[in-house]
């Protein structure tokens, strides 16, 4: 490009404007036609403006029960998840547990198996007629020893396969504290008890409301653990009635399926603006100061065998075993219902290598994960430097509305996407789950990337503009050379989430555009668990090098 023209052109105002459109395009106008498809009903080929539809679902009061359902799982699901990692997190860090400096990297292992495939793990599991657990203790309880297909089921998968995320973020943050302020308490006489509810919890606030934020987001936006143990048992939330109303009514309710996304908009909206509100603050609460410090531990006693013990317990039950047992059912070494009488052989396998539908899944899902995380980490990119580097006025308008669809539970935003696209050559293609993909995960981009931006320091970029760089030339040859390691990290984590996503495909895909999360449930709706089991452990062996990839390079950067 020109000199002349790239400085005039490729300035922070044009970078705004550029991340402004692409955000309105793929954001603000879902959320536009979202909330039009609420206010309108079609008569006779005409739209009408009407409240109908809100008078529809909001005199019911079913429709609060719904709500009520589906704010309590989030709530528990949260205290569940963030009560569970925030406690491991401080053992490893703060306490002298043994293996805790591996803790860290057995905690990825459950991370690796999606919400879908632990749903369908734990129904082999606690099952309660073929359940593997509830059959070997039959003889104790009659009734089964637990019924996965409930309330209490649905909240004890879903936090269980949340936990890692929990961990992963208290995990950093304990670790930047100077624990200097429990070490004096420790030398006052105070126990680690004492020290943890009087001095730890208290410096880590921000932190705790962040994750509960996120978390809660995780707990509303639930589809795949709800889908596959509260609808056989008709324990609808959201996330699932969204879907029913427009994919299982005749004729399809979309009017009052947008309701309930706006009303999850509003909810959504509430909740970004807190977490950032919160992330915003956490520099009044900082501990960390230029000085180096060591991280001290606290002596837990016999305690610290008890900690070690129920973190590894934890971590076989929830990511060895159900590894172990995906792979015998696919090998058919194991059968269902539970049966150790099967021969190994790779039948499955040939199946899914040999059948066009498969292929074609498999094909789907690599360029929506390959194409879709490389979009998504350069669009974010941009806005991530924008948001981070420049001074322009805006640009808290462009993280804002960048960050929203965080907090959309995937069957609305599908709603919005299917609304505004419905006209064009996108619908029913695999492109138009590629751009779902992207809209929804472009929070985790941004947020990624902003940690790895953030840690080049400006007088490097001060240097290059006062040598006479352009923007694009300090972009190319200084801050992009310093964060490859951070958009590499950010790159394979996305590749791991699109793999492993359900709620969109479930409502954007066709005949011909199917992804392998949907041939897994198309398998187990058809009762072939050979299948589905070969189905996940492909999903788990394609994700696992590109979490490697991305936990050790967060470990060189820091940038996740």
């Amino acid at each position: 490009m020109n000199r002349g023209l790239e400085a005039v052109w490729l300035t922070p105002k044009s970078l705004l404007l550029l991340g402004l459109l692409i955000v309105s395009a793929t954001v603000l106008v879902p959320c536009l036609m979202l909330v039009y498809e609420s206010l309108t009903v079609l008569d006779k080929g005409v739209r009408h403006a009407t409240l109908q539809n809100y008078a529809n679902i909001l005199s019911e009061v079913r429709s609060f029960e719904l709500l009520g359902r589906t704010v309590l799982f989030s709530a528990v699901m949260t205290v569940c998840a963030g009560s569970c990692g925030f406690l491991f997190a401080w053992l490893a860090v703060r306490t002298n547990t043994p293996g805790r400096r591996l803790m860290p990297i057995a905690v990825l292992l459950p991370y690796l198996i999606p919400p879908t495939l632990g749903a369908v793990c734990w129904i082999l599991l606690l099952s309660p007629r073929n359940g593997i657990i509830n059959q070997l203790l039959s003889p104790i309880f009659v009734d089964g020893f637990f019924n996965i297909y409930s309330f209490s089921g649905m909240v004890f998968v879903e936090a269980l396969y949340t936990f890692p995320l929990a961990f992963i973020f208290f995990y950093a943050s304990l670790s930047a504290i100077d624990p200097v302020l429990e070490e004096a308490s420790a030398a006052a006489g105070a126990g680690p008890l004492q020290t943890f509810w009087k001095i730890t919890l208290p410096r880590m606030l921000p932190t705790l409301i962040s994750v509960a934020t996120i978390l809660f987001i995780i707990g509303l936006e639930s589809f795949d653990v709800a889908w596959f143990l509260g609808y056989p048992a008709k324990i609808y939330i959201l996330s699932i009635e969204v879907f029913l109303l427009t994919r299982f009514n005749y004729p399809s309710d979309i009017g009052g399926a947008a309701v309930y996304g706006v009303l999850a908009l509003i909810a959504a909206a509430a909740l970004v603006q807190l977490y950032r509100h919160v992330t915003a603050d956490d520099r009044k609460f900082v501990a960390i100061t230029g000085k180096g410090y060591r991280l001290g531990t606290l002596d837990i006693g016999r305690y610290r065998w008890v900690a070690c013990l129920s973190f590894y317990a934890l971590i076989i039950v929830i990511g060895v075993i159900p590894i172990f047992l995906l792979g015998a059912i696919s090998l058919d070494a194991v059968t269902w219902p539970f049966s150790l009488s099967g021969t190994a052989r790779f039948d499955n396998y040939k199946w899914i290598f040999s059948d066009s539908e498969s292929l074609r899944a498999i094909t789907n899902t690599a360029m929506i994960a390959l194409g879709g995380a490389t979009i998504a980490v350069t669009i974010g990119f941009v806005i991530s430097y924008v948001c981070t580097r420049t001074d322009v006025k805006g640009r808290g308008a462009l993280d804002y509305i960048a960050f929203l669809p965080f907090a959309f539970p995937g069957s609305v935003l599908a709603i919005g996407i299917i609304s505004t696209f419905i006209d064009s050559p996108l619908y029913n293609t695999i492109w138009i789950m590629l751009l779902a993909f992207c809209i929804k995960f472009m929070p985790y981009s941004i947020r990624n990337i902003n940690s790895s931006i953030m840690q080049v320091h400006r007088e490097m970029e001060e240097a290059s503009h006062v040598s006479g760089g352009t923007m694009l030339t300090t972009i190319r040859r200084i801050v992009l050379p310093l964060v490859i390691p951070g958009l590499i990290a950010a790159w394979s984590l996305l590749f791991i989430v699109f793999v492993r996503q359900f709620s969109l495909p479930i409502m954007l895909s066709s005949p011909g555009s199917q992804v392998l999360t949907i041939m897994l449930f198309q398998e187990w709706d058809a009762g072939k668990m050979g299948h589905v089991a070969a189905y996940g452990i492909l999903m788990v062996s394609a994700s696992l090098p590109f979490m490697v990839a991305a936990r050790l390079l967060s470990r060189q950067k820091g940038a996740v």
